[in-house]
């Protein structure tokens, strides 16, 4: 069989998501291995690769084993993995990026050689290193601090990063700090973090990247006079012009705005499907909700969906050490315990319980979740999804 369609072959496989389908059919045949790229050597360069639809499972109840393996899910299939990250003996998880891991040296580990950020590839175990965050770059460069300096510590829940891959396959991490209100950027060739020329307020906002772009919700100040805007901030373009090089980093730029009166608040935005859909309440007053496709509005169309393709939208979930908190889409066969086509959030009066809103006759409904059964182990049998959301009540919480 020809090279080029034995490649293509291997990225049919890669479509759905399914990096392991991909190993299996590299193992085929040394002809097969070498008519495909080797996902251990470009988990990271090549963006096909990258786990977009896995997320590692919160800390606690077992979810974790022992033998330090991690647990992480499929959000379209209900799918487990088990890979064992040796790299997080001495570092921590900052926030997923497309499916892999942003880490940070642990402070005790910290060493000269400035490799305390780095991209893990959860299941190929691929890295890529980028510059340090030093206090130079916290302080905007003002201040010259020794490069032996104390590394400052980022906090989970205080930024969020978005990865793009240039043409020569070469990452590059862009990182909103929200206590700076700037967006620092770099790839793996950089020696320190450049800034954005331009800042920005996060306040009254909602952030969330996809493919290699920040997306930004600017909340209204008031209901009855403004609407809210949607802003997208693309990466750094590299430019040569009269033999110089130069970065040149567009401000955010308005691609959307929800007419008056059409959305409020609580806001949401979130990726379904490859989409960027935008949720809130119908009216000021109501618990009814709209979820409106962000494409839709860029064209002028407003009209909420009826339909988000049988999947559930899973708003706020838990935080923890490892996990961020943040809101997911999942395939209906991931939760059986949850329908299509719904939206699933904390009880606003009862903050550890659940409902979740049916899209197709407007309804809520409410979710028990008190756990009073264990196992013949003593341990806990709620469900997945109330681990997820922090929100069990057995004795081992």
């Amino acid at each position: 069989m020809p090279a080029d369609l034995v490649e293509l072959i291997g990225w049919l496989v890669l479509a759905g998501d399914d990096l392991r389908g991909y190993v299996r059919f590299r193992s085929v045949c040394t002809h097969v291995r070498s008519s495909t790229p080797c996902p251990r050597a470009n988990g990271i360069a090549i963006p096909r690769f990258h786990p977009r639809r896995w997320t590692m499972l919160p800390e606690g109840h077992d979810l974790h084993l022992e033998d330090g393996r991690m647990r992480f899910l499929n959000l379209d299939t209900g799918a487990f993995v088990r890979p064992r990250l040796p790299l997080l003996d001495d570092h921590r998880i900052i926030c997923p990026v497309d499916g892999l891991l942003l880490l940070q040296r642990h402070r005790q580990h910290d060493n000269e050689n400035g490799d305390d950020l780095c991209l893990l590839h959860p299941f190929t175990g691929t890295v890529a290193k980028f510059p340090p965050i030093t206090y130079v770059t916290m302080s905007l460069g003002s201040i010259h601090w020794s490069s032996r300096m104390e590394r400052p510590y980022l906090s989970p829940g205080r930024m969020t990063a978005s990865l793009s891959i240039r043409a020569v396959r070469v990452p590059m991490l862009m990182i909103v700090l929200l206590d700076l209100s700037r967006v620092v950027f770099a790839t793996t060739n950089d020696k320190q973090w450049s800034f954005s020329a331009w800042t920005f307020s996060l306040d009254n906002s909602i952030i969330t990247s996809s493919q290699g772009k920040f997306y930004m919700l600017q909340k209204p100040a008031s209901s009855s006079t403004n609407e809210p805007r949607i802003f997208q901030i693309d990466p750094p373009r590299h430019e040569k012009t009269s033999g110089f090089s130069t970065t040149s980093f567009q401000p955010p730029e308005v691609i959307a705005i929800c007419p008056k009166g059409k959305i409020h608040t609580p806001f949401e935005l979130i990726e379904c499907d490859s989409e960027i859909l935008l949720v809130g309440s119908s009216s000021e007053h109501s618990k009814r909700m709209v979820v409106y496709n962000v494409a839709d509005l860029v064209l002028g169309r407003v009209v909420p969906l009826k339909s988000i393709g049988g999947n559930a939208l899973l708003i706020d979930i838990a935080s923890s050490e490892t996990v961020i908190r943040r809101s997911l889409s999942v395939g209906f066969k991931v939760v059986p315990t949850i329908t299509g086509d719904t939206i699933v959030r904390r009880d606003p009066t009862r903050y550890r319980c659940l409902e979740q809103y049916h899209l197709g006759n407007g309804t809520w409904s409410s979710r028990a979740v008190v756990c009073a059964k264990h196992d013949v182990h003593g341990r806990c049998t709620c469900g997945l999804i109330n681990h997820m959301y922090g929100v069990c009540h057995c004795f081992c919480y």
